[in-house]
């Protein structure tokens, strides 16, 4: 394994550890000074949400970039380059969600005193990601001339043989991102907006196995070169493309504006 790898998983790693330690010492903060974070509708549980989703999002990154080492995917690890900044994003979404939510009525009384003791650390975590961000992409350009020989070796110096590998490695990195991203948006999406009594609560929940079943067949017919099972696949995941329209559209239908008044923007950015 090439040092520049040995050190990107180690970079990984650590950065995880930090985005945990942070998010961690936040959410008990909030949760010692902020009454009610879990028992209210909405705007409260999204802290949370926000703060978990940093630390999944943490852990998943090391599995996208030591899955992408290991197989010496230069896509995969550039792959893991773009979902950092995902992170970064998400970790700023969540700043300024967690800022407003403090300013707002529910918490007035000591919202400014909360956000005076978690503004470091916050701050510490958009730091961090960009940091390490951009210390990846310095990593990856080392890396990817380090298993360029790997991979010339693997497919040859076929052109269309290197064309097809890319696109193949290319679909597959694009199937990891959108697992996490469908759960992502789907479990907030449950917590923080539907309710159980909501007609929309039912269908979102069975569909969230159905959706994660139709990417386990993208991964299996792409790996068996089925072409009917892709053309499937496709259909079902333009189906899905569809669901994730109609779903931007309610946010931003005036009738249901209580209900998504608070998670717009986050809700918003995760569907695009």
């Amino acid at each position: 394994m090439p040092q520049s790898a040995r050190l990107a998983c180690w970079l990984a790693g650590l950065q995880a550890l930090v985005i945990i330690g942070l998010e961690v010492t936040v959410l008990v903060k909030v949760l010692k000074y902020v009454e009610n974070v879990f028992s209210t509708w909405s705007s409260d549980k999204g802290v949370a949400i926000y703060f978990m989703l940093l630390i999944i999002a943490a852990l998943y990154g090391v599995f996208l970039l030591v899955g992408g080492v290991l197989n010496g995917d230069t896509i995969q690890i550039i792959g893991f380059c773009v979902f950092n900044l995902f992170v970064m994003s998400l970790a700023i979404f969540r700043y300024f969600q967690v800022q407003t939510w403090l300013m707002s009525d529910a918490v007035v009384v000591v919202g400014d005193v909360v956000l005076g003791m978690i503004k470091a650390e916050m701050i510490a975590s958009i730091v961090v990601t960009g940091g390490v961000t951009v210390a990846f992409g310095v990593l990856t350009y080392f890396m990817y001339h380090s298993f360029g020989w790997e991979i010339y070796k693997r497919v040859g110096a076929d052109m269309n043989v290197r064309k097809m590998f890319i696109n193949y490695r290319l679909l597959v990195v694009l199937l990891k991102l959108n697992f996490f991203m469908f759960v992502g948006f789907a479990v907030s999406y449950i917590i923080l907006i539907l309710k159980s009594s909501d007609p929309e609560f039912a269908i979102t929940v069975a569909l969230v196995p159905v959706t994660l079943a139709v990417l386990y067949l993208a991964f299996w017919g792409l790996r068996r070169e089925s072409v009917w099972l892709m053309w499937t696949v496709v259909v079902l995941l333009c189906a899905s493309t569809a669901y994730f329209v109609f779903k931007v559209a309610r946010m931003y239908d005036p009738k249901q504006e209580e209900k998504f008044a608070t998670q717009k923007p986050m809700m918003t950015y995760y569907t695009i």
